[in-house]
């Protein structure tokens, strides 16, 4: 059996026309690819970099909104047990008994206080402001992140020290000033210059009140 192939000039021939053949309008010129090509490549990588992004606010977003909560219900807790509640880093949350902890753990810096926290309440006799055996333990929160995490969410603290809020919801003890909320690559110290999509500021001024705000011009106020 003989298999004939046909190309466009032979179509045109066999249809005895001059150059209305449906050949001619077939297919893609090389450039008309690499034209394609470039935008198709265009439009993923602003999608990645996008979703990045989005990413990175969310993980803000939630975090502030976690560790906020926190000190908000110990002003609370405060109030209405008529004692001193605290907030202290923690890398021992849900131990049985847990502790506060300023040092390092892992690739966690020790002012980050991704590690974790506890929010307690005193009770007497115990006068240390930190948490002592016989507190009350009202709310524990474990490490936000794995050590494995390329990149996490980061919350360093202006100092040392837990918060402590006295039974009128005035900071009492312990730190106050700026947290920064960072997402990124897992580093040791808070960066020179953060990005605005990338960080957020708490702010715990003398009294206790609370403020959240965006880095201007690279930095927390």
């Amino acid at each position: 059996m003989n298999t004939q192939v046909f190309d466009c000039r032979d179509s045109a021939r066999t249809s005895g026309s001059s150059g209305d053949s449906r050949c001619d309008s077939s297919g893609f010129t090389l450039i008309e690819l690499l034209i394609v090509m470039s935008i198709v490549a265009i439009i993923a990588a602003y999608s990645s970099s996008s979703f990045q992004r989005f990413v990175a606010a969310a993980r803000i977003t939630d975090g502030s909104s976690t560790f906020r909560s926190a000190l908000e219900l110990a002003r609370s807790e405060a109030a209405t047990r008529g004692v001193r509640v605290g907030v202290c880093r923690s890398t021992s949350a849900n131990d049985n008994v847990p502790a506060c902890s300023q040092a390092a753990s892992g690739n966690v810096a020790g002012n980050d206080w991704s590690a974790g926290w506890i929010v307690y309440a005193k009770r007497p006799p115990n006068t240390a402001d930190t948490f002592e055996n016989g507190d009350i333990v009202i709310r524990r929160q474990a490490a936000l992140a794995s050590a494995e995490n390329a990149s996490r969410l980061m919350i360093w603290a202006p100092g040392g020290g837990a918060i402590v809020y006295n039974w009128n919801g005035m900071r009492v003890a312990g730190q106050f000033g700026t947290f920064a909320l960072v997402f990124g690559q897992p580093v040791s110290a808070l960066p020179g210059s953060l990005t605005a999509h990338q960080a957020h500021c708490l702010v715990v001024n003398i009294a206790g009140r609370i403020d959240v705000s965006e880095p201007v011009s690279g930095s927390c106020p």
